[in-house]
């Protein structure tokens, strides 16, 4: 017996953790099981980056009278907002080795940290769902080419084989992933090199943006710059809470030097670099080639290079299969078998939650357009403010010490009220109701439910983060100084 089931087998003969509350998967990583390098994570990070760089670029409002460097800013200012945040909780699981679902317990308690898992498992289903359909079109891409709508029979086949793919891996556990993504970043890579080399040499514009109608940097940017930093922000906070999942995995020098030993930061600094540098080029891409958005991005830059559209099949598919394992399927795992550890490990969960994403995706996909950026922005001011309760916990209550033994146990110090603290769940809903109520998310109404609250919608995530992280803290260091008083 090794690994984590030898782990698990040692703290039981010690009396922890309860069964109830953990199995091997949720246990600390150790050094034996996760080696997670710095290069491991730069191959994830490369695969997301595009997916993303595509995403918010595609999306993003008023684009056509940004310069280069004002879009450049406004996505760093999203990604600064959505990260940061996810940076001071990911700094726990890298310290102690922890799954978030299992941090949040610090905050939620054993029992109630089954509320933020189960908001992030439901929104990962989702996006596996909507990333899976958008690498069934690389497939079809590959096989049809220009006739497309002359392979509709094949798209059921075409899904299932796609899904199958995504399972097998994932039921490889953690470094599944991390084995792919060895193998997909320089794939992906060479890809985007070729493909940057051919718009460069048969470029229809300048490859980098420069606007007929410049906006300036005056009060009117500032004004144009807000839905489209919504947008961006909407978009990044997909990423915000399961960047700590995959970096808890990289404190490969833990154990006989204790918690803490495995700490590395430029882990997570890997990313902001990493998606600069892939905002630029999907930037250069899209001006190079005349991009206007109406097929896949890669499809138009390289329709009349030999080779091309299998070249954009194969890099397409690449990126989606390692972001939406990276990104939804390891977190959603996570999030399932921590609310019920008894029942399901992180296989288990995996495959749970891929089979009910693509139930979800499947009988929403015949509608017009999938609400992708609708369903974000929704569930964007739900992460704000999981994670300025967590960040707020971490790091003013606790001040970065927890004991992560406890973390597994009933009545020790994270158990609260039955297993509830009513002061996470008191600001989740406060935080959660100011940041979303302003939205339709993506419902089809055309009011939102509280249009009082409306003009904090664009803002959602920050929104969420300062006042569900504000109200835990004082709610908490109040009942402290009470405590303190009857002593």
């Amino acid at each position: 017996m090794s690994g984590p089931e030898h782990a698990y087998a040692e703290a039981e003969g010690a009396g922890e953790p309860d069964r109830r509350y953990a199995n091997a998967d949720l246990l600390p990583a150790e050094t034996g099981e996760f080696r997670w390098h710095w290069w491991d994570f730069a191959a994830v990070w490369v695969c997301v980056s595009w997916s993303l760089a595509h995403l918010v670029l595609s999306g993003l409002p008023g684009q056509d009278r940004f310069s280069w460097p004002q879009t450049l800013l406004i996505c760093g200012i999203a990604l600064l907002v959505v990260l940061l945040p996810s940076f001071l909780v990911e700094h726990a699981g890298d310290r102690y080795g922890l799954p978030f679902a299992v941090f949040a317990r610090s905050a939620f308690g054993v029992r109630g940290a089954a509320l933020p898992a189960l908001l992030r498992f439901a929104a990962a289903c989702v996006w596996f769902g909507f990333q899976t359909d958008l690498a069934l079109r690389g497939l079809m891409l590959l096989a049809a080419g220009d006739d497309f709508d002359d392979f509709e029979g094949f798209l059921g086949p075409a899904y299932l084989a796609f899904l199958a793919v995504q399972l097998w891996i994932v039921t490889k556990g953690p470094n599944g992933l991390r084995a792919f993504a060895n193998v997909a970043a320089p794939v992906l890579l060479l890809g985007l090199l070729g493909t940057l080399l051919w718009v460069s040499t048969h470029a229809e514009g300048p490859m980098l943006p420069q606007p007929e109608r410049p906006i300036g940097w005056g009060a009117d940017f500032w004004s144009a710059a807000a839905p489209a930093l919504a947008s961006a922000t909407a978009v990044f906070a997909a990423v915000g809470l399961t960047v700590p999942d995959l970096v808890h995995l990289g404190g490969a020098r833990r154990g006989a030097e204790g918690p803490g030993s495995g700490h590395r930061p430029g882990v997570g600094v890997l990313l902001p670099l990493v998606m600069t540098g892939m905002l630029l080029y999907a930037m250069a891409l899209m001006s190079g080639s005349g991009y206007e958005g109406s097929v896949p991005l890669l499809e138009h830059a390289v329709a009349d290079m030999p080779g091309g559209p299998l070249l954009a099949a194969v890099m397409l598919i690449v990126a989606t299969l390692c972001t939406n394992l990276g990104l939804n399927l390891v977190s959603a795992a996570y999030d399932l078998s921590s609310t019920v550890p008894s029942l399901l490990r992180f296989r288990g969960a995996a495959v749970i939650a891929a089979l009910v994403g693509s139930a979800v995706v499947w009988q929403t996909r015949d509608t017009a357009d999938y609400p992708v950026l609708e369903w974000a922005d929704t569930a964007e001011g739900f992460f704000g403010t999981v994670a300025g309760i967590l960040v707020a916990e971490y790091w003013i209550i606790r001040r970065t010490r927890l004991r992560p033994d406890q973390l597994y146990r009933r009545g020790g110090p994270y158990w609260y009220t039955g297993g509830w603290n009513w002061r996470a769940v008191v600001a989740f809903l406060a935080g959660g109701v100011l940041a979303v109520g302003g939205s339709t998310g993506g419902s089809g109404r055309e009011e939102p439910l509280l249009p009082f609250l409306a003009p904090l919608d664009d803002f959602g995530w920050l929104v969420g983060l300062v006042v569900a992280g504000g109200l835990y803290a004082a709610l908490t260091l109040r009942a402290r100084s009470a405590a303190r008083a009857e002593d």
